[in-house]
């Protein structure tokens, strides 16, 4: 006797196509957020089927808790039906995760564990993801490690081709004026010396393959520049959709 399944299989593709978009509905979003799932409700889980890992509370205790990743943007995804045969995995795998950007804000600890979680060839659907990079003077141990865990496993386990980046800077009360402005060739005199405040670059350019790299920043208020180490935090800022993104671009860009 025919199952379901095997009468499901045997709708025209353009049918099942259709059917695909309504039960994967983005709502008209080519962005997915990911980000790590409030403490309070991890704990309410009674089931896990995601990886866990550890993250740093942001009270002032900075106790670390575990957790897992969860899907943030308002979308209406009924995933089950990918688990229904090899077919149609392969079928809703691409609307899943070859057309849209992956954002993880400022949750770098949820890029390893939530594409680890998928298959290696939906990992290798995936195209673009969206992060933010914490500045170099508001970053602890621990935001280093993850970022570096992170571009690790990009490096050796995907085949992105476009990364959004948007990078966290300072200005101090007084402004800019009178500070330089780093340019590319700024840039790569700073990397042939490999300075320690941005070995997070380092990182970032041991992953291939890259075709498109959007730069922008995201501006705070920061202290005086009374220390070197703030002087150069405070000028990097000035030249991150400028000197920086260039170099960037210059550096980590296949040239097709």
């Amino acid at each position: 006797m025919a199952t379901t399944e095997s009468y499901f299989m045997h709708i025209p593709s353009e049918i099942r196509l259709q059917i695909y978009h309504m039960l994967l509905d983005d709502k008209g979003q080519n962005t997915f957020m990911i980000r790590n799932q409030d403490l309070e409700v991890f704990k309410r889980q009674d089931t896990l089927v995601r990886s866990t890992y550890r993250v740093l509370g942001r009270d002032l205790n900075r106790q670390s808790r575990p957790t897992t990743y969860c899907l943030a943007s308002d979308v209406n995804l009924h995933t089950s039906i990918m688990a229904v045969n090899r077919k149609i995995h392969q079928e809703t795998s691409y609307l899943l995760y070859g057309c849209r950007t992956f954002d993880f804000g400022r949750d770098i600890e949820a890029i390893v564990p939530f594409f680890s979680d998928l298959t290696r060839q939906s990992r290798l659907l995936l195209n673009e993801i969206s992060l933010v990079k914490q500045g170099s003077v508001y970053s602890r141990d621990y935001d280093r490690c993850e970022w570096s865990n992170a571009c690790e496993f990009l490096k050796k386990d995907m085949q992105l081709k476009s990364i959004k980046l948007t990078v966290e800077g300072g200005r101090p009360s007084l402004g800019w004026t009178g500070l330089p402005e780093y340019s590319i060739t700024d840039f790569k005199t700073l990397s042939s010396v490999k300075y320690e405040a941005l070995e997070w670059v380092w990182e970032l350019l041991s992953i291939k393959g890259i075709r498109k790299l959007d730069v922008a920043s995201e501006i705070h208020h920061c202290p005086p520049s009374h220390s070197s180490a703030m002087v150069f935090f405070a000028a990097f800022s000035a030249s991150i959709e400028t000197g920086f993104a260039e170099f960037l671009r210059s550096e980590l860009l296949v040239r097709i």
